[in-house]
């Protein structure tokens, strides 16, 4: 018999002593990229307090995509072709994790930088960037937290303008929106009896070159009973600063008590009043009163329903969010009508990913594990990760209401997925003083969608999905609505543990009256690797 050879050493870094070491998995040692992520570790994990002696668990997954596709444009009404494409889109990408099996590091980051060429015309090329990323530390244990998020996606500019699901596609109406938030978090508590929660919130919505910016600034301080208790109270005041670029400059002030009580463990009701002040709905800051209740119902760990309503200076706001999971099913329902303050927030959808992620909350509880889970799941059954399952997104320049119903529901088999959404949105503008100019600044926008994804593993190897999804815009005053119809397959196969190879086929139709509607039809080739 071979006995495996000895593993090697914790490395402790120079200058470190009496923290806890790295550990740096054998395997690694021959791979550069790994071993430059390990450093990484080592040096933030010298910046943890000696006492905690936390051993980072460090994951990096660098992937390489390379696709085809062919692209056949149609005007609808008379039939002519307005183009034809050949477009290559090559992604290199990262996925980065890091924890501590103390939970107090918690960081994942998925980025991936598109290539996507027109040969034919060469000047229609670009660079996308795809991002979603968070961040939790606590720095001080059990007293200060520092979150950090940020994101990048195509969304449209416009609900008005030309829309695609297909972002190999360059059109003039489709913007990358970047949006990143830094919150530090202080908690404690006062005398042992009142627990203490103090958060100061910057972040940014940037689609600049669009014209489209927005910045925003939150203060908060929160004061509740250390101790849990059948009977509770809680005590919070806020204050949150919103600039739009193109559009002006707000504040608000916010005071709110409350009472709450847990008849038992399943229940928690609570009712709450309070005062703001603001001058989003008028040029001088105005004052009201508002005043909500709210309820709490897990009957079961795999079911959970929440209720809030809050009388608000603009009227009625509510938050409903209804789940319940089988072994292999989710149900999803969620409503809401509130304040959006940002630009990238015009519509909010579920992708298939956040879908299939709370499936598996049963099967695995550990969130990087989980993430794992899921996306190698999808990608055995053919669904891209990202694939949306409601909504057409838009840029807003100014304050406003937003209220959204969506039904979604995801099923897991031994060899087929299923994921389904229907919903129906409404959007207006709040701050009606603003100049700015955008898609709500001449009335409301509707919209009514369906989205359904099928996938099927035709062996370990061979998977096909179906993908299927329409929306329509309803806008009001004497503005014309569109509708948005699309129809995807696609056939993969894995050549490897770590490639795969597929071949896809879609038609979209975009038709909208005063506008040039279209059809075309796509096939689409990728190549994708990872290399650990």
């Amino acid at each position: 018999m071979h006995s495996s050879p000895p593993a090697k050493a914790a490395a402790t870094p120079p200058g470190v002593s009496g923290r806890a070491a790295c550990t740096v998995p054998a395997a690694w040692s021959s791979r550069p990229v790994a071993a430059v992520a390990v450093l990484g570790a080592c040096l933030a994990q010298a910046g943890l307090p000696a006492q905690a002696a936390p051993d980072l668990q460090l994951r990096i997954e660098p992937s390489l995509s390379a696709g085809i596709s062919t692209i056949d444009r149609y005007r609808s009404d008379a039939g002519d072709r307005i183009r034809s494409d050949a477009v290559a889109t090559v992604t290199p990408g990262l996925r980065f994790s890091l924890r501590n099996r103390g939970g107090r590091v918690q960081a994942s980051v998925n980025y991936g930088l598109s290539a996507v060429v027109y040969p034919t015309e060469p000047e229609e090329s670009r660079l996308r960037n795809r991002l979603s990323g968070r961040v939790r530390a606590e720095l001080v244990e059990n007293h200060l937290d520092l979150n950090l998020t940020g994101s990048i996606s195509q969304q449209p500019i416009s609900i008005f303008g030309r829309q695609t699901d297909d972002e190999s596609v360059i059109d003039e109406n489709q913007a990358e929106v970047r949006n990143f938030s830094v919150q530090p978090v202080l908690r404690g508590v006062l005398g042992g009896v009142v627990a203490l929660r103090a958060s100061a919130t910057a972040g940014f919505s940037d689609a600049s070159r669009q014209g489209f910016r927005s910045t925003g600034q939150n203060a908060s301080l929160a004061l509740s009973p250390a101790r849990a208790a059948r009977l509770g109270w809680s005590l919070s005041g806020s204050r949150s600063i919103s600039d739009f670029q193109g559009g002006r400059e707000t504040t608000s002030d916010r005071v709110v008590g409350g009472l709450s009580y847990r008849p038992d463990v399943d229940w928690l009701l609570s009712l709450r009043s309070g005062w703001e002040r603001t001058d989003i709905a008028s040029v001088q800051s105005q004052s009201y009163d508002n005043w909500g209740a709210g309820v709490v119902w897990t009957p079961t760990p795999r079911t959970s329903v929440s209720v809030d309503a809050d009388r608000r200076f603009f009227g009625n706001s509510y938050g409903v969010s209804i789940g319940h999971r089988h072994k292999r099913t989710v149900w999803s329902y969620s409503a809401s009508r509130g304040l959006s303050e940002f630009v990238g927030e015009g519509a909010v959808a579920v992708s298939a990913y956040d879908l299939f992620f709370q499936l598996f909350a049963s099967q695995e509880p550990d969130p990087e594990r989980r993430d794992q889970l899921v996306r190698d799941f999808l990608d055995r059954n053919g669904i891209p990760p990202e694939t949306v399952i409601g909504g057409l997104g838009y840029l807003v320049s100014a304050a406003s209401l937003q209220e959204r119903h969506q039904l979604s529901m995801g099923m897991s088999f031994r060899r087929a997925s299923l994921s389904a959404s229907v919903y129906t949105s409404r959007s207006e503008r709040v701050d009606k003083i603003s100049g700015a100019i955008d898609d709500l600044s001449r009335g409301a926008v509707r919209q009514h969608g369906v989205s359904a994804s099928i996938g099927y593993s035709l062996s370990p190897r061979d998977s096909v999905s179906l993908r299927a999804s329409a929306s329509r815009t309803d806008p009001s005053g004497d503005r014309a609505g569109s509708s948005l119809v699309s129809l995807g397959m696609s056939w993969s196969t894995r050549l490897s543990q770590r490639t795969s190879f597929s071949v896809g086929l879609r038609h979209t139709a975009y038709d909208r009256a005063d506008e040039d509607d279209y059809t075309d039809t796509a096939l689409t080739t990728a190549l994708r690797t990872s290399f650990f």
